[in-house]
């Protein structure tokens, strides 16, 4: 027998070969057939009951369709918030693609696991290799070692890599396959931002963000799970809403709902309301308390503190009072995410996780009381760019004032600012710990941004829990200023909205602000509650009483400096004049508000170009139109942009010259002011289309309307 080397690492042997003591046979022949390559389907199982997602599963597929093209592999990164369903939707969608991978699927899950770095390149690459059927043996001994010999093995097909829970861009970069058709998909709660500062591959994700669910999707999939005969209502929605779209909290809300244990949904919906959402279901909070303690120690402060924030969204600048310098690392954990721009949030389940974390910690007490004070200075500082009123509290008092006068750059940031705010303060109003003094603070100083904006709702709650506070303050004898002022707020703001049953309720509180104002001899005080009372009075058709009442208002100011107050008044008059058909003596009143406004230290030209609109209106209905010719221009470049009070001018200015004889410039006029309410979609244009209704009737004809 011929002898050969025991080596047989390489070539090929014809014919037998004797090793030691054992011959074995090995015949190699054309006949024998080379063993299939393996094809790895390491997907696991993907949940079951899974809905929605079918906008990121559409772009995923399209991605997929234009694979072919590339020049090297396609980088795809999933991130989203902790539980929203990352992996749930990449294990759906891969699972029904394997067809489109003849190079196999490989799944590693990357997340720590109790290790800050997560899963080891290394590891996962022996993994890879080990079910491709190389030796393990042969496994190089170094990361760049196994990383090359895996892109050899898969150069020859397309393959689908699915990396789960990426905690670092670091441990990515060497698990790409050879083939350029191939895919690479990432989960990640983090957004692996070092993709972009990697000069050394240049590999940039295409980066999809995950959404939370819909209430509907959510609705779909706690049917999926706890059963179709659930009972809708509800119940079912506050369970909706306290899982915050996230599919993981849905899942066990509609395990707990099934358990008989939990009184079914209504059992479960009744423990909600009583208890943080993640107690409430008795959660597994490891998938959370796991994300957290990867954070740095200041950065797991911040988190912590956030727990005493009231809801989940806040503005950035906040965040950075609060905990400066965590806001950057919460971004990169996923644990934060942009609501708008300048604006972050925490998914609701997550401030829930906070919200635990805060009442262990001795530091939250502190925190709460650096949340109220955020929002009051920002409330105060708002209001004295947004209005010249007189406000009662130490918050408008010098020297106090002072330090809120730079917050905010002008009227239209602080607008901005408090409007993305507005349902935070009234979550800071309902806050157990909130003092009253400072509730009542808090309502002064949301007066002039809810008056603009028009958000009476929010005021009225805010005004209700003040007043109630201010009556728990002053004790049974109901004296005080600040429960006059309370009083007031509420009557104001009520007064503003001006529904019938405002107005009957507004009333009573203007009552009561000016018995108390009385009381105490506020003047002031006094004095807006019988303004207040004049206007329901011209509201509900009384104008001889509110001409009274007006009169009462700037007699109980005595000799108080007050000339804004005193000016006001005097537009009152004049306009409750008009309505009782006092023509002359509204236009002496509204000659003094004219007067008054323009005269102010600052002047009131807003105030003034209304005054003159009324003006105008007075002296047309008096039969002198000619008369409200100057002040109706003026006011109209007062009014320059689009507005109501611009609409009212221009209809205005069509009455004078149709009853000056000028019925085409009349008819431009009312069509031009029909343009104007139907733009602000107002129902002040029905008017328009009385008065050119009538103009059609009676051509060349104009009309005085007063």
């Amino acid at each position: 027998m011929e002898s050969v080397s025991s080596n047989i690492s390489g070539g090929t042997f014809n014919g037998p070969v004797f090793l030691g003591r054992d011959p074995k046979m090995f015949q190699h022949g054309p006949m024998d057939r080379p063993a299939p390559e393996p094809v790895p389907r390491m997907l696991p199982f993907g949940p079951d009951g899974f809905v929605d997602r079918e906008a990121t599963r559409a772009r995923l597929d399209e991605l997929l369709a234009g694979r072919e093209a590339r020049r090297a592999p396609l980088l795809v990164l999933l991130h989203g918030t902790l539980g929203v369903g990352k992996t749930g939707l990449v294990l759906h969608w891969a699972q029904q693609r394997t067809e489109e991978f003849p190079g196999g699927v490989f799944y590693a899950d990357m997340s720590p696991q109790g290790l800050a770095g997560g899963a080891e390149a290394a590891a996962v690459l022996e993994s890879f290799i080990g079910v491709l059927g190389t030796p393990r043996a042969e496994l190089p001994g170094t990361v760049d070692g196994l990383a090359g010999r895996f892109r050899s093995l898969t150069a020859g097909r397309p393959s689908l890599v699915v990396l789960d829970g990426v905690v670092s861009a670091s441990q990515v970069r060497q698990l790409f396959p050879g083939h350029p058709a191939s895919m690479v998909v990432l989960t990640s709660r983090f957004r692996l931002g070092a993709f972009e500062r990697d000069e050394q591959d240049g590999r940039l994700p295409v980066r999809l963000v995950v959404p939370e669910l819909d209430e509907e999707a959510c609705a779909e999939l706690f049917r999926a799970v706890a059963g179709e005969d659930v009972p809708g209502g509800e119940a079912l929605r506050t369970v909706l809403r306290a899982s915050a779209g996230l599919p993981y909290v849905v899942r066990i809300a509609a395990a707990r709902a099934a358990d008989p244990m939990f009184d079914g949904v209504e059992g479960l919906a009744a423990r909600i309301a009583r208890e943080n959402v993640l107690e409430a279901l008795d959660m597994p909070r490891r998938l959370f308390d796991l994300a957290y303690e990867a954070l740095d120690p200041e950065v797991r402060r911040g988190f912590r503190l956030l727990g005493a924030h009231p809801t989940p969204e806040f503005a950035d600048a906040f965040l950075d009072e609060l905990a400066p310098g965590v806001r950057g690392p919460l971004y990169a954990a996923g644990l934060l995410e942009r609501s708008e721009p300048g604006r972050s949030r925490l998914n609701g389940v997550l401030h829930g996780h906070a919200q635990i974390l805060a009442a262990a910690d001795p530091e939250s007490r502190g925190a709460l009381e650096r949340v109220i004070d955020w929002y009051l200075r920002r409330a105060g500082a708002a209001e004295l760019r947004l209005s010249s009123r007189w406000r009662a509290g130490p918050l408008f008092a010098e020297p106090g004032s002072e330090a809120l006068a730079g917050v905010f750059a002008d009227r239209a940031q602080a607008l901005r600012a408090l409007e993305a705010d507005r349902n935070n303060l009234v979550a800071v109003a309902e806050l157990r710990e909130i003092e009253p003094a400072r509730l009542c603070q808090l309502a002064e100083a949301v007066h002039a941004m809810f008056l603009d904006r028009g958000h009476h709702t929010l005021w009225i709650r805010i005004a209700r829990l003040a007043l109630d506070a201010a009556g728990r303050a002053e004790g049974a004898d109901g004296g005080g200023l600040m429960l006059a002022r309370m009083h007031f707020e509420l009557a104001f703001a009520l007064n503003d909205r001006g529904s019938a049953e405002d107005l009957e309720e507004a009333l009573l509180h203007y009552g009561a602000a000016r018995e108390s104002a009385r009381r105490i001899g506020h003047g002031r005080t006094e004095s807006s509650a019988l303004e207040g009372l004049g206007r329901i009075a011209t509201a509900q058709g009384h104008p001889q009483t509110a001409l009274e009442l007006y009169q009462q208002a700037l007699d109980a100011l005595g000799s108080l400096e007050h000339p804004r107050g005193r000016a006001l008044l005097e537009y009152h008059q004049g306009n409750a004049a008009s309505a009782a058909g006092l023509h002359e003596q509204a236009v002496a009143h509204l000659g003094q508000a004219l007067h008054g406004f323009l005269t102010l230290p600052a002047p009131d030209t807003g105030n003034a170009a209304k005054t003159r609109l009324r003006y105008a209106m007075a002296r047309l209905a008096a039969g002198r139109p000619q008369e409200a010719v100057e002040p109706l221009a003026l006011a109209l470049e007062a009014f320059a942009g689009p507005s109501l009070n611009r609409a009212d001018a221009v209809l205005v200015r069509g009455d004078v010259r149709g009853a000056l004889g000028d019925p085409e410039a009349a008819r431009a006029d009312w069509e031009a002011a029909l343009e104007l309410y139907g733009s602000l979609r107002s129902i002040r244009a029905e008017e328009a289309r009385i008065r050119l209704a009538g103009s059609a009737a009676s051509p060349g004809r104009g009309e005085a309307q007063g």
